[in-house]
């Protein structure tokens, strides 16, 4: 008798300790939930605005206007050109003949005075391009070949990219820029292939990687650019130069940026047909800035939420900037309106980061409609939009989106109506 009493008073205390247990470990799960979602809360979306003048010799007034412009409409990330590699708006110690005329002319380092300014209340972004009409001209061999056989004058071959000269000044360019410059970040820009990119050398490395002996090419014998392989070797070898970039920019404490292409013809192309496959490019820089140049294809601003979804799923979307390109067709530029819509867009798909080019497009109007949509977000979004990129947010299901499969707006209902 007394065996059995003791075997009850021993499961009920089994059983409460269970049950306390079970309750302590549901708080323990709802605390690191809150704490996560806390973490997303507080992490500020990139919102930038890239730098360009019409004369940087006379931009020196323009820079203290257009700093208040920044400050005032909710700029928080300033992205300054430093230039190519053959025409610098730097003082690159022992590459003088490589200075640009403004810096010659006015002993100005616009990118030491202009680093020093912004940084002092937003983070700054130094764009280093890619282009290299001087250096193509003074070593002819470099040229990118086009598919049919012409020498590019702006774009070196692949390979001179990832194994010769011109990639090794570029991270000599790299080191010196995140050694001695105030800056969070380094984007390069205009680091795609299309068109160009089929000499000898780089003919050589398709074909090692590939195990072909041949260019894949049509029926009439022309190289067929959009065959699969081309875009999956070239977004390797252009990963191979980014991995060493990225060692450079990473140890003097700067992120690296990598601007790509949008495959407009189909979004689940990640533009791998340019050597910028978005996966590959992930594995290497801390960020992918996306080309949303909706106005140079006529495209209506809506498309920009299109694009968000069909990544801001895909990939973390805390490694994703939308940049909204001003340009359209011709001298025209995108209304104020359609800024505000394109804005607003992405960050209904799903990605807050924003990225606005170039600054000398834009107007007044403009910088009001940055405004308005980064003071609606600060003021009455964060508190129910900031924890969407949680997991158990983006794994709801839904058949309304072709491409994702989510609607954000049956999450959270309110979410859809925000903006209109």
């Amino acid at each position: 008798m007394e065996q059995v009493r003791s075997n009850r008073h021993y499961k009920q205390q089994r059983y409460f300790r269970t049950i306390t247990c079970n309750i302590f470990c549901f708080f323990l799960i709802l605390l690191f939930f809150n704490v996560n979602i806390m973490c997303i809360s507080s992490a500020s979306p990139v919102m930038a605005v890239r730098v360009d003048f019409p004369s940087i010799e006379d931009s020196r007034e323009d820079i203290i206007t257009l700093e208040k412009k920044m400050k005032s409409s909710g700029v928080n990330t300033v992205a300054l050109g430093a230039g190519r590699l053959d025409w610098n708006y730097f003082k690159w110690e022992g590459h003088e003949d490589c200075w640009s005329y403004g810096v010659k002319n006015t002993g100005i380092d616009f990118l030491a005075e202009d680093s020093k300014r912004f940084s002092k209340w937003a983070d700054v972004d130094i764009v280093v391009d890619l282009y290299a009409p001087k250096y193509i001209k003074e070593h002819p061999g470099s040229s990118a070949i086009s598919c049919t056989g012409k020498p590019s004058t702006y774009l070196v071959s692949t390979m001179e990219l990832v194994e010769g000269d011109f990639g090794e000044q570029i991270l000599e360019m790299l080191e010196y820029i995140s050694t001695n410059y105030q800056a969070d970040s380094i984007s390069l820009t205009e680091l795609a292939y299309y068109t160009e990119g089929y000499g000898d050398d780089d003919k050589a490395a398709y074909m090692s990687y590939t195990g072909r002996d041949d260019w894949p090419r049509h029926p009439d014998g022309s190289i067929n650019i959009d065959d699969p392989s081309i875009g999956r070797w070239r977004s390797y070898e252009i990963g191979r130069f980014l991995d060493k970039a990225a060692k450079i920019t990473h140890k003097n404490n700067k992120k690296l940026y990598m601007d790509v292409d949008v495959s407009w013809e189909d979004l689940r192309k990640e533009s791998t047909e340019r050597g910028q496959s978005y996966r590959v490019m992930l594995e290497h820089v801390d960020k992918i800035i996306i080309w949303n140049y909706f106005g140079l294809k006529d495209y209506d601003p809506k498309v920009t939420r299109e694009i968000a979804r069909e990544y801001g799923l895909k990939y973390d979307p805390n490694r994703i900037i939308i940049s909204i390109g001003l340009w359209k067709k011709g001298d025209d530029v995108i209304s104020p309106e359609e800024l505000k819509q394109a804005m607003q867009f992405s960050r209904l798909g799903g990605i807050d980061n924003l990225w606005i080019t170039p600054s000398n497009k834009l107007s007044d109007e403009h910088w009001k409609s940055i405004s308005e949509v980064n003071n609606r977000w600060s003021n009455s979004e964060a508190s129910t939009r900031s924890w969407k990129n949680h997991p158990a947010y983006r794994r709801y299901p839904s058949k309304s989106h072709k491409y994702s499969g989510y609607r954000f707006s049956e999450i959270h209902p309110g979410y859809s109506r925000m903006y209109f």
